[in-house]
Formats: C-alpha cells, sequence, structure tokens
C-alpha cells in the first residue's frame, strides 16, 4: 500500500451560488494554503443498543443517526496583489461570506488600486454558504453547504485567519491531488514597522493581536434537511498594550462600559495594506500582565453597533 506524505493535500473553497449546490472550486482561483496540518473531522452520532435486552451482557446492534464534516483551517492572511493583476477579492473571500459577511469592491487596478471591504450582515439573503475541496490520501472531501467561524490572530508574526467549515456529511471519492503551488500574493505580517494598532485615536504599542467575528454556527437536523447555518454574532477584538502608569482611564472605561474606535493596520512589503476598523468597542475584560519586565492590560472589546451591522469593516487595498 502506497504512502501519503502529510504534506500533500489541497484546500479549495468558493461560495455558492444556492446552499448545498457544489460550487466546484478550482485551483487557480480557489485555493486556501493551509498553515500547518490540516484533517478532516467526521462527527458521527450512532444509536449503539446498550438498551437492548437481549438475553446476554452487552449492546444490541449499532445504527448510525447523523453525520457531519468538519475542517479546521489556519491560513496566513495575504493581499490582492499589484496593478491590473490584484486579485480583486482575498484568497480567504469564501470564508468570509460564509461566515455571514457581505463585500463591496471597487478600483480598476489602472488608475485606482482594488479594495474590497467586508462588513457582516444580518440580512437572510446575504447569508452565503461555501463548496470546501478537500484532497488527501487520494481521496476528495466536499463540504457542500458549509459555514463557518473565523478568526484572525497575530502574534508579532504572520497574521493567521482560523476557520472552521462544518457541513454535512458526503462520503469521500477517490481523487487523485490536483497540482498546486504556494500564492504570490504577499502576506501581511505584524511587525514594529508594518503594523499600527490605535485605542482611541491614540497608538498603542501591544504583543499579540486577535479580532474574532464572534460568528456563531450552529446545526440544524430535521426530516428532509441536515446542514448548518450562520445563527449570530459576538465580534470582539483582544489587545494587550502597555499598561500608562499612574492611569484610571483603563479601570474607568471598564466600569462605564466606555466605548473606544479601535482602528488595527496591517502592511505587507508590497505596501498594500489589511485594515480592520472597530468604531464602537467597549471594554469587557481588563488583565494585568507583563511584558519584558513591563506591565501590560490584556483587554478584550466587545464590538457594538450603532446603526446595524456597523459593528466593524475589514479592508483590503491593493497598490497600483
Amino acid at each position: 500500500m502506497a504512502d501519503s506524505l502529510t504534506r500533500a493535500k489541497v484546500f479549495l473553497h468558493k461560495v455558492e451560488s444556492s446552499e448545498g449546490v457544489d460550487a466546484v472550486p478550482v485551483v487557480g482561483s480557489d485555493l486556501v494554503l493551509p498553515n500547518g496540518d490540516i484533517n478532516i473531522e467526521v462527527p458521527t452520532e450512532q444509536d449503539m443498543g446498550e438498551g437492548d435486552l437481549k438475553g446476554t451482557f452487552g449492546p444490541g446492534d449499532s445504527t448510525t443517526i447523523k453525520q457531519g464534516m468538519g475542517l479546521p483551517v489556519t491560513t496566513r492572511v495575504r493581499g490582492l496583489g499589484q496593478g491590473a493583476g490584484a486579485l480583486l477579492t482575498p484568497a480567504i473571500h469564501a470564508a468570509l461570506l460564509a461566515s455571514g459577511h457581505t463585500v463591496v469592491t471597487a478600483g480598476n487596478g489602472t488608475s485606482i488600486p482594488r479594495e474590497a471591504t467586508y462588513t457582516p450582515s444580518s440580512v437572510l439573503a446575504n447569508l452565503k454558504t461555501a463548496t470546501g475541496y478537500f484532497y488527501e490520501n487520494a481521496l476528495l472531501y466536499k463540504l457542500l453547504g458549509a459555514v463557518n467561524d473565523l478568526v484572525f490572530e497575530a502574534t508579532m508574526n504572520a497574521l493567521t485567519a482560523k476557520f472552521k467549515p462544518q457541513s454535512k456529511y458526503t462520503a469521500p471519492a477517490a481523487q487523485a491531488l490536483p497540482s498546486w503551488g504556494a500564492p504570490t500574493q504577499k502576506l501581511f505580517r505584524m511587525t514594529n514597522a508594518l503594523c499600527v494598532i490605535t485605542e482611541g485615536g491614540g497608538a498603542v504599542n501591544v504583543g499579540a493581536f486577535t479580532f474574532d467575528s464572534g460568528t456563531v454556527v450552529e446545526e440544524t437536523y430535521e426530516t428532509g434537511f441536515h446542514g448548518f447555518r450562520v445563527a449570530n454574532r459576538n465580534p470582539t477584538i483582544k489587545i494587550d498594550p502597555r499598561a500608562v502608569s499612574g492611569s484610571m482611564a483603563d479601570w474607568t472605561a471598564l466600569t462605564n462600559c466606555t466605548s473606544a474606535a479601535i482602528i488595527a493596520t496591517f502592511t505587507n512589503e508590497l505596501g498594500e495594506t489589511l485594515v480592520f476598523n472597530a468604531p464602537k468597542a467597549v471594554p469587557m475584560e481588563n488583565t494585568p500582565g507583563a511584558r519584558a519586565g513591563r506591565q501590560i492590560r490584556s483587554k478584550t472589546f466587545s464590538l457594538k453597533e450603532t446603526a446595524g451591522d456597523d459593528q466593524y469593516t475589514i479592508k483590503w487595498t491593493a497598490i497600483l
């Protein structure tokens, strides 16, 4: 029996036009390059027959009640590119739409740089699903009608996006790996020079950044339908700025639920930007800590609405 390399795995992800209808993703436009190992999950619920009174010890016959599929993915976040050759949307576009976001694109790549701005949505018609193709061990797993959560993280390193598409179970089929290679778009990194974070209009020095869309995914299992749906959203941002000596401001803001605008701007080597903008971030945790012998505050913020579905924006901007 032939072995399979752990690095010989491919994940493709594409938004569906109709829920559960195979979008047929392809390497050329729908590749998401995993960072770290990636493995399919098949949660299975069975009736094991433990209660059968059959005259002997032990359970009776087993029968499967339901099966799902999940695929935890971590990928490093890249820009759109340069000029007219820049992408219209980033490589994680399907993960953004399948976690309850909408997108507005702009720019022609010649006189105006391409842009893609994502915002959360609670409009039913905007809640999209995606098809995931996962190739490994000479098998193809299709996640149809999949939705996912979405978290961005950086700790003075490359910015990563983490998400887990979930769908009902579809049996894998024998399929050879497609040909693929690493994307050419440049990475966003959290460095002392390539990342600026402001809180309440002033720059703060942080060592870690987490943006969690707070997408709540729930399973629907009923006669005639089995799938997963985006059901709610509780977005948060977590940063760990230096503590300001003698200042009560953090504690006062926590007590009074005083909001502040938080903007995190990542820049890559081309000069492209990725901006997380949360205009109404209300503190919910303020935990003292330390970094290199200096006091810090690990702060978590709940992102609030002003006029509905405007808790934040996530904006990619290419260069000419």
